[in-house]
C-alpha cells in the first residue's frame, strides 16, 4: 500500500507540471493573438504562406473657419455716416456764421471708414472653413457706447432706421440688403473649402432733413458658424 501511495504522489506531481506547462504556453500563444503579428505555414507546393499585419494610420484635422470684415487683425472698423450742409457753410463750426442758403438748408451724408481707412463706405471681406457642410454667416445689433440705437425697420421720428443702413457684399454674400436683417436668423452661405474674398459696401437711404441732432449707432456683430 506504501508503494501504490508514492506512485499516486509521483503521478500527481508529474500532472500538476504539464498543467502548468499547457497553461503557460496557452497564455503566451493568447498573448500573440492579440499583438500584429501573424505567421502563415502550409506545405509544400501551390499554396502560398500568408502573414498579414494591420496598422492604424489617421489624419486628425480640427473644424476651421475664419471670417474677416474689415481690418484684418483684432482692430474693430468703424463706418462713420456724417450729415452736414450743403454747400459747406465758411467758419463751420461756429456760431452766427453768414448764411444766405435755404430754409431748411440743404443737407448731404458723407461716409468715412477708418481701421483701416479705406474707400469711403466699403470694407474688405473674406471667409474660409474646412467642414464640409460649410459654414452660415449671420449678423446681430448691439448697443454702441455714447450713441442711440437705430429704430428698428424704417426710419421714424427722427431716428435712423435698420432698413435705412444698406448693405451691399460680396463673397461671402452679407446676410440681406440692410442691418434690419442683422437679427442672428437671416444668413448667407460660405462653401466649404473656397477662400472667400470681397468687400462689405454701406450706404444710407434716409432723408437727411428727416434725421434729428445726435449720434446714432449700433456695434454689427457678424458670426460665421460652421455647420
Amino acid at each position: 500500500m506504501q508503494i501504490i501511495i508514492i506512485k499516486e504522489k509521483i503521478m500527481r506531481k508529474h500532472y500538476n507540471k504539464s498543467s502548468l506547462a499547457i497553461g503557460a504556453a496557452l497564455a503566451l500563444v493568447a498573448t500573440f493573438a492579440q499583438a500584429e503579428q501573424t505567421i502563415g505555414i502550409q506545405n509544400p507546393g501551390a499554396t502560398p504562406a500568408i502573414a498579414t499585419a494591420h496598422v492604424n494610420v489617421r489624419v486628425t484635422v480640427p473644424k476651421i473657419v475664419i471670417l474677416r470684415v474689415g481690418a484684418a487683425d483684432a482692430t474693430i472698423s468703424d463706418v462713420n455716416f456724417t450729415v452736414g450742409v450743403t454747400p459747406a457753410v465758411t467758419g463751420a463750426p461756429g456760431n452766427s456764421l453768414a448764411y444766405s442758403g435755404a430754409i431748411p438748408p440743404s443737407l448731404a451724408t458723407t461716409v468715412a471708414t477708418t481701421n483701416p481707412t479705406t474707400t469711403a463706405g466699403m470694407l474688405v471681406t473674406g471667409a474660409w472653413t474646412n467642414v464640409s457642410g460649410g459654414a452660415n454667416l449671420t449678423c446681430a445689433l448691439t448697443a454702441l457706447a455714447g450713441a442711440t440705437a437705430f429704430a428698428a425697420g424704417a426710419t421714424v421720428g427722427g431716428v435712423p432706421g435698420t432698413d435705412d443702413i444698406k448693405v451691399v457684399g460680396t463673397t461671402p454674400a452679407h446676410p440681406g440688403a440692410s442691418l434690419t436683417q442683422c437679427n442672428g436668423t437671416a444668413s448667407s452661405p460660405i462653401a466649404a473649402l473656397s477662400a472667400l474674398s470681397g468687400t462689405f459696401t454701406y450706404s444710407t437711404s434716409f432723408t437727411a432733413t428727416s434725421i434729428s441732432s445726435g449720434t446714432f449707432g449700433n456695434v454689427v456683430t457678424y458670426t460665421a458658424t460652421t455647420l
